[in-house]
């Protein structure tokens, strides 16, 4: 989790210097590393099985920590969006739409602050 913290206050220092395209590829370092924190607890792997989707795997550990189906799947679309839009379209497609991306880069501490909450309360 301390990698997810590093790379969240990287990338909002980045969006306020007016980078927004290094911001998204740090803001995705963020999530991917809380998300694979969190995996690694539950499902005791950092990614998922050759073959198989990462919104599945994903949802499956935000499952076995204790959240419900609604929040799980809501979770793991989450991850792929910010895989999809910020990683790919902003960072790699250079492509940055401040109505679209800003909000997601905003909503990635209530993610890793989420996770951080979620493996607190798990045993072990």
């Amino acid at each position: 989790m301390k990698a997810a913290r590093w790379y969240l206050e990287r990338a909002y220092e980045l969006l306020a210097r007016g980078d927004p395209y290094d911001a998204a590829e740090k803001v995705w370092a963020a999530v991917k590393s809380a998300t694979e924190a969190l995996t690694s607890r539950v499902l005791a792997a950092r990614v998922p099985l050759k073959g198989s989707e990462w919104r599945i795997f994903v949802k499956e550990a935000f499952l076995k920590a204790g959240l419900s189906e609604e929040e799980a799947e809501k979770l793991a679309a989450y991850f792929i969006e910010i895989r999809d839009r910020l990683h790919g379209a902003c960072f790699y497609g250079l492509l940055y739409e401040e109505s679209e991306h800003k909000p997601l880069m905003e909503k990635a501490r209530w993610y890793v602050d989420l996770i951080e909450r979620v493996l607190e309360r798990l045993p072990g």
